[in-house]
Formats: C-alpha cells, structure tokens, sequence
C-alpha cells in the first residue's frame, strides 16, 4: 500500500467518510462521497428511498438525496461503474496518470431518437393507445411452469404484455426469458427483466443479445433490491455491478448493433417511484434514465393519486407534445399476508384509504374497487396505461380487472 494513499485514504475518510474507490467523483457529487451508498450507485438514489432515508439502513439519510440537494446544477450524464482494477489506489495518481479518465469523467448518451422500437407494446403507446400489462413472477423452478401457464389461459386475451420478473424479493428463480417462453406461445408480448444488481456490462449485453436472438423485443432495466442475506452495511464488497442508468447506457450504445443482428431495434424501459422524496429528486433520476436511452416507464405501486398527479406533472413538464410512456403500476390486493408484503416493499408507499379497506371482514371487492379508482385517477393524469400487480387477489377479481379496466379508462379518455 502506498504511502500516497495511505495518506489521501486517512485525509478523505476524516473529510468525506472516503471509500476508496480509487476513481474520484467529489467534484461532481457536491464534495459528498456517493460511494457511501450500500449499493454503491453513482448516477443518483435508488427506487427504495422514502422520506430521504436510506432503503438498506433505513436510520441513514440516503447519500443521493444528500447530494441532490446540495448540488446546484443538475448534469444529465452518466458515471460508468467503478474500475474494479482501480479499487483501494491512490486516485490523486490515477488523476494523474489517466487511469481513471473513463470513470471518473461522465459520460453523454448516445443519440438514438433516429432509431424506432420495432416491439407491437412500442407501437401501441406511442400512438396512444391504453396500454395493460400484467406481471408474472418466474417461479423458482420449471416445475413451477405450469402455474404460468394456467394464468396465462385465462388472461391472454385481455393484457398487452406481460412483465416475467426474474430473482423477486433477491430469491434465486428461472431466468425470465424461461418464463417468457409460455407467455410468448400464447401470442403475448413478454417485457424481460434484467437487475443491475446481477449482471457486470459484458454479460448484461451478451443476455440482451441471447434474449433479442429468442424474439424478445421489451426489457426492463432495473438496479435492484437488497439482497435478503448479504449484510446491511457499506462496503466495497456490497456494491452493485451496475445501476439501471448504466444499463440503460450501454444498451442504448449497442442499439445500432442489436439493429444490424437482429433487425429490429428494442424497446427500452426502466422503472421509477412517485413517492420517493424529495419529489424532484426522483424526477430529475427519470430524466437521467431517459437522457441515458429510456424509451418508456413503468412506476411503482400507486396507492395515492393525488402524489402521483404531482410527480407526473413534473415529468412532462416540458414535454407535453410527446408520447405518454409511464405506465403506473396498480397493486389488487386480496390478501392480508400479501398486504403486508407489500407494506414491506422498499420503496412502496401504502396509503391509509387502501390500509382501511384491508382492515375490513370482508374486503376483497371493496379492494377490486379501490383499484379501479386508482386506475381512473392516474387515467386521467394522462398515464399510458396501466401495470398490474397481484397482492394475493383470487382469480376470478382478477380477471374481472383485467377484463373491466379498459373500459374504465376509455370513459375517463373520454
């Protein structure tokens, strides 16, 4: 260890709580060190931050928020992931040297407005269209196949897509191209998931590519939730390979390619949380996604129209001549254990209207009610369409949403 960062490591960590990433942002992150961030992220705070604390170690004020609100000019770029190579060196020489020249410095996205999303979900949202689509956990196993299958039967003909969510919760389960496999025989679109958290840039893109290769046209690029067994702490060991604008970047900066081998251009999403706060915070991290390559947008639960007004609001601002792509996401809940899964959730703001309705004898349909009033509220803030999460709702409510919503929203366009 050198004596150079010996002596910058001890000076950082008395100054800026320095992690030692070797490669320094200081000057970009108003002199407040983002690697202190468990994940690890350096493009801005996850989808689990609420009320400004951390999702990991919720008694610590969320670093990103810190730094968004220090920060007097906002620069929509993006910062690579870390060089492991450089982890643990004096960054003052790498400075010098030029080692940490590619990240370090951030980086302009690609311009690849020129090329259009060749998916059928792309073409419907960007003209207009209401959009409904319905997500499916892969199971842990391909026995667990079967289950896809039968809910697949049932709700084929009422859903424009089908999110195939892969590791939920951070449990190991099919890869969600396996599970896409079912939705795509019955003639359903899949949006695959990939998580940040799981993948290093080389092999993200080589399962992109694999994923374009089977027929898949969707994804959606996420950082990810903690993961249940590792230790909650700040560690160079803990941090993430990639975050989801990382993704974004570097899917969008191999678009041309994916172009030229499989003949269709894919279609980009991300996710994003009206109820993280401060509220700009959380809008200026979509407009990074999107500056970065984000075609569109699928939010977390929505529990509370109103907020969800004001965020919106606040995303289009300036862009009311383009297409809608946010899809809010509404949570049917049906059971009291699956409620307080989703109460758990980090990031997920439950609202006491949903919170009483739960507290009731008999609640399933008064919930099947309240979502469709979810549903009409974001409807009429101009929402897309709209994601549909099951909360332990019985079969039959489900398919009584699915086959109703459209409807409901049509009135409301109307």
């Amino acid at each position: 260890m050198s004596v150079v960062f010996k002596a910058e490591k001890w000076l950082k960590e008395q100054m800026f709580g320095c992690q030692a990433c070797g490669q320094c942002v200081l000057s970009h992150t108003a002199m407040i060190c983002p690697m202190n961030c468990p994940k690890g992220l350096r493009n801005g705070p996850c989808g689990g931050t609420l009320d400004g604390k951390c999702e990991v170690i919720p008694e610590m004020d969320c670093v990103w928020t810190r730094i968004e609100n220090k920060k007097k000019e906002k620069a929509f770029k993006v910062h690579l992931p870390p060089d492991p190579a450089l982890l643990n060196t004096a960054s003052y020489v790498n400075l010098v040297n030029g080692k940490d020249r590619e990240t370090r410095l951030p980086k302009r996205p690609v311009d690849t407005s020129h090329l259009s999303a060749g998916s059928t979900l792309a073409e419907k949202m960007n003209r207009g269209e209401f959009v409904v689509t319905l997500e499916i956990a892969s199971p842990l196993t391909e026995k667990g196949l079967p289950r896809v299958e039968n809910i697949m039967k049932r709700v084929a003909d009422h859903v424009d897509a089908v999110n195939t969510t892969t590791n939920a919760g951070g449990k190991p389960s099919l890869h969600s191209t396996e599970t896409a496999k079912v939705v795509m025989a019955h003639g359903v679109e899949s949006i695959i998931q990939f998580c940040g958290r799981d993948h290093h840039q080389e092999d993200f893109l080589g399962e992109l590519d694999r994923a374009m290769e089977m027929g898949y046209k969707n994804f959606l690029c996420l950082t990810g939730d903690w993961l249940p067994q590792t230790e909650r702490k700040v560690d160079q060991g803990t941090w993430f390979p990639m975050d989801s604008s990382q993704m974004i970047h570097f899917a969008n900066g191999s678009l041309e390619t994916l172009k030229a081998r499989h003949g269709v251009v894919p279609f980009l999403g991300v996710a994003a949380n009206p109820f993280s706060t401060p509220m700009p915070v959380s809008v200026d991290r979509l407009k990074l996604k999107r500056e970065a390559g984000a075609r569109f947008c699928q939010t977390q639960a929505i529990t509370h129209v109103p907020t969800f007004q004001e965020w919106y609001a606040q995303v289009r601002a300036g862009r009311e001549t383009e297409p809608k792509l946010t899809i809010p996401s509404i949570p049917l809940v049906g059971s009291r254990r699956a409620f307080e899964i989703l109460c758990r959730l980090p990031g997920i703001y439950v609202d006491d209207s949903l919170r009483k309705i739960v507290s009731e004898e008999d609640f399933q349909r008064r919930s099947l009610e309240w979502a469709f009033e979810i549903c009409e509220g974001v409807v009429s803030c101009g929402a897309a369409g709209v994601h549909t999460m099951n909360f332990g709702m019985p079969p039959d409510l489900i398919d009584a949403f699915l086959r109703e919503v459209r409807d409901r929203a049509a009135a409301v366009r109307g």
